[in-house]
């Protein structure tokens, strides 16, 4: 455990907001630090479909129907029960 020096403005609006969601300051600071490391991590996916889309075409279009094709094979599963009538008695 160590401690942080930060405003007391920011100190206790930090504290108001950890106690409305009835946990610690310290939990508090975890979860919002995990949400800014995942839009972080999104921020950085998102610029490099942008990059992809603007320095690679071609990969783009590549990648686009690599996923057209998995949604087309995952789309319809069929019905299991009519392909397969003897694991279903």
């Amino acid at each position: 455990m160590t401690t942080i020096k930060v405003d007391t403005t920011v100190r206790d609006r930090l504290a108001l907001v950890a106690k409305a969601r009835g946990e610690t300051m310290a939990s508090l600071l975890r979860d919002v630090t995990s949400e800014l490391e995942a839009r972080m991590r999104w921020t950085l996916i998102e610029a490099s479909y942008q990059r992809l889309q603007q320095e690679e075409p071609d990969d783009w279009a590549d990648y686009l129907a690599e996923l057209d094709a998995w949604e087309s094979a995952t789309s319809d599963p069929g019905n299991a029960a009519e392909e397969w009538p003897e694991f279903n008695a």
